[in-house]
């Protein structure tokens, strides 16, 4: 095989990878759950011999309930109290809670800094709904105000059973999205129900939308939709119900771990997750790395940055973006000082690459010489042309390093942009308003070969590498490639969010400058 060729199929390869990283990683409604508290509890008696006598999971509603503990739905709702609970960040408000003291559970989590659906214009921001988080058939007493302003320090609330037998509280802190739940007597088990998490994005695919994810031992996650009956997940750091961009996590606080629980929800819903301590962080809000970070126990594992060691590099460019680049606020500005940022290390390595080719280019004739010469001895013609390389100091695989290089970048940035939350509905300029998504200057009236419109970027970008290539290219029987590998690689971008395909062009910008500083030098020490 010919060094030409080698190179050739470096390229192939890295569309080849390209395509199938989209296929398979770029891919990725709310009703009450059904779960009755005696399906769980029978459940979790056969996995475990202490019997219980209660639980704060799910009752069907108007179910009548013989324990003098409990009353009819519809008379609890007669004497329902909202308390409103608004948590403060500084001087953002982050969290507007409604906590019910009929079943004393949330019955809405609205989150102000994060737009639901970003590009359909509504001005709604995401609401965790759910109709009841934790429901049970109990009407609560309580003697807080009707308005909870978190913004200083920790505030509780205190629900509380006539009876005495029983207390629910929740703790929330400033700067959280979140609280500290507390039981007492309730069992130790407690359920989520499933369709707390809406789906907040438009055109999701719901079939893959929603998912199950727990830390145990290592991190493991189920798609909602496969979820077909209840299961214990065994001893957990946490559990989560999640979706591309939020999640609600439950953090066991009596101890390290705690046993975890999926039920079986219904279709197209957030996963119902249950776990067995009385007293529980939740987390209910943005899949932040930094947040998660702060939360511990690999809860930043579930902002999916991919394979080991491209999530090791893509910590380190959201890190980059984040920290070093924390003075700039527009996402797209950042993207470029980024692909400026990466020009400027790989520069060493790529001058060298680039001179290596145009010398390449250089010895063509001698090459064509050495091919006719020896066009029925293969071997002697291998045996002649590494001579020739070595006495014109030419690496003729020298222009493969730079791709492989930026390959494990560039997976690892179309991770960190496609699952970083504050992507999420970040505009850059002009028609480009969500740098998560694909850019789209003409859109389709309906879908075509699986694009939804027409992007400039990725035409730009495409334009950009057809140059590329064709300052490069030191063999014309591989001219057809040079047409080829522009076009199918536009149709792929088409498809990345544009803040990859910016990367991509600005780096393609950048490296046909790089290349055009190198040919002017060489011509200059030629001459």
């Amino acid at each position: 095989m010919s060094d030409q060729k080698r190179l050739l199929m470096a390229a192939v390869l890295m569309a080849a990878v390209l395509f199938i990283s989209w296929q398979f990683m770029g891919k990725s409604q709310t009703s009450d759950s059904s779960r009755s508290t005696q399906q769980a509890i029978e459940y979790v008696q056969r996995e475990q011999p202490p019997v219980f006598e209660d639980s704060t999971s799910a009752v069907k509603e108007n179910t009548e309930i013989t324990s003098d503990k409990y009353v009819d739905t519809e008379e609890i709702l007669s004497d329902e109290r909202i308390i409103k609970v608004i948590i403060y960040d500084g001087d953002d408000i982050i969290v507007e809670a409604d906590v019910s003291t009929a079943g004393g559970t949330v019955t809405g989590w609205k989150l102000p800094l994060y737009e639901d659906m970003p590009g359909a214009g509504t001005g709604e921001s995401i609401d965790f709904n759910g109709n009841s988080w934790i429901r049970n058939g109990t009407i609560f007493e309580t003697s807080s105000e009707d308005t909870i302003l978190v913004n200083e320090t920790p505030r509780t609330l205190v629900l509380i059973d006539p009876s005495g037998e029983s207390e629910i509280r929740y703790t929330f802190t400033p700067g959280r999205y979140g609280f500290l739940y507390e039981t007492e007597g309730f069992e130790e088990i407690t359920i989520l129900n499933a369709g707390i998490l809406p789906a907040s994005e438009m055109n999701s695919n719901l079939s893959k939308y929603f998912k199950a994810q727990w830390n145990a031992e290592k991190v493991k996650s189920k798609d909602s939709n496969s979820i077909n009956e209840d299961v214990r997940v065994g001893n957990v750091e946490w559990i989560a119900a999640r979706s591309q961009y939020f999640a609600v996590i439950m953090m066991p606080q009596s101890y390290d771990r705690a046993y975890g629980y999926l039920f079986a929800s219904e279709e197209d819903e957030s996963p119902s997750i249950g776990l067995q301590d009385n007293r529980i962080f939740i987390y209910a809000g943005p899949l932040d790395y930094g947040r998660l970070r702060s939360l511990g126990r690999d809860t930043s594992r579930l902002v999916d940055f991919g394979w080991p060691i491209i999530r090791d590099i893509g910590r380190l460019l959201f890190w980059f973006c984040t920290s070093v680049l924390s003075f700039v606020s527009n996402w797209g500005i950042k993207i470029i000082l980024l692909s400026i940022m990466l020009k400027l290390v790989l520069m060493p390595l790529t001058t060298k690459s680039f001179k290596s080719m145009a010398m390449l280019k250089q010895v063509q004739p001698k090459m064509k010489e050495l091919q006719e010469k020896y066009k029925n001895d293969p071997k002697a013609l291998q045996s002649a042309m590494q001579k020739m390389y070595r006495e014109e100091g030419v690496n003729p695989l020298g222009g493969c390093l730079p791709l492989i290089m930026q390959m494990p970048v560039f997976f690892a940035l179309y991770r960190v942009l496609a699952n970083s939350v504050q992507l999420r509905g970040a505009p850059f300029i002009l028609w480009i308003k969500d740098l998560s998504k694909p850019e789209i200057l003409i859109p389709f009236q309906s879908s075509l070969l699986g694009l939804h419109g027409i992007g400039i970027l990725a035409l730009l970008m495409g334009i950009t590498m057809f140059l590329q290539q064709k300052m490069t290219m030191t063999d014309q029987n591989q001219k057809g490639m040079m047409y080829m590998m522009p076009i199918f690689m536009t149709f792929l971008f088409m498809r990345f969010p544009a803040g990859l395909t910016m990367y991509w062009f600005t780096n393609s910008l950048l490296t046909i400058w790089q290349q055009q500083l190198i040919k002017k030098k060489l011509e200059a020490v030629q001459n």
